[in-house]
């Protein structure tokens, strides 16, 4: 998946804020927290795996017109060549 700046500068954003929710459930396992650092360490996956896979709002009108394309007869689909 190709990214421009502003999807590398929105990665590098989560990961910050993925790093310090990581180091605060790690901080609670070590206190003995495990639960709380369970949930923590959690939070932080989630924020990553949300921010790699989920389409940004720009990209959700191509996919409905990409769709609408196909659905139309003698449509062609954007990803299917004809060559």
């Amino acid at each position: 998946m190709a990214r421009g700046l502003i999807g590398t500068i929105e990665l590098m954003v989560a990961v910050v804020l993925a790093a310090r929710v990581t180091l605060l459930g790690v901080d609670n396992i070590a206190r003995g927290q495990t639960t709380i650092g369970a949930v923590f360490l959690g939070l932080a996956a989630a924020l990553l795996v949300i921010e790699w896979v989920a389409p940004s709002p720009t990209d959700i009108p191509g996919a409905i017109v990409g769709r609408a394309r196909s659905a139309l007869p003698g449509g062609n689909s954007p990803d299917r060549d004809d060559d």
